[in-house]
């Protein structure tokens, strides 16, 4: 089970405890073990997750809207995937849906 704390996502079950996954920091989601470090593996803007290197750019993968996660590349639209609580990470539940989801789906499981 994975974990967050202070921008970091690990794999121990207690928050910050185990091997770190990447951290998120300004809607950026990366492979380093601090926030902010690390290779660039996607990215949030507008609830819209995308795979590109800085926020806002590259192909849209898929978005949130009021709780459900859809294959769309605008917000609200496309074949709904799953809701925000099937991806959730302890530790998180206080920050951004799509934050929320986008680090599940590039550090812990492939959604889409």
């Amino acid at each position: 089970m994975a974990n967050y704390k202070d921008g970091v996502i690990r794999d121990g079950s207690s928050i910050g405890s185990g091997r770190v996954l990447g951290n998120i920091k300004d809607g950026v989601i990366r492979d380093g073990s601090s926030k902010g470090s690390g290779r660039s593996l996607g990215n949030v803007k507008d609830d819209v997750i995308r795979d590109g290197s800085s926020k806002g750019s590259g192909r849209a993968l898929f978005n949130v809207k009021d709780g459900v996660v859809r294959n769309g590349s605008s917000r609200g639209s496309g074949r709904t995937i799953g809701k925000v609580k099937d991806y959730t990470i302890k530790g998180m539940e206080r920050e951004l849906n799509s934050e929320i989801v986008a680090s599940y789906h590039f550090l812990i499981k492939k959604i889409v």
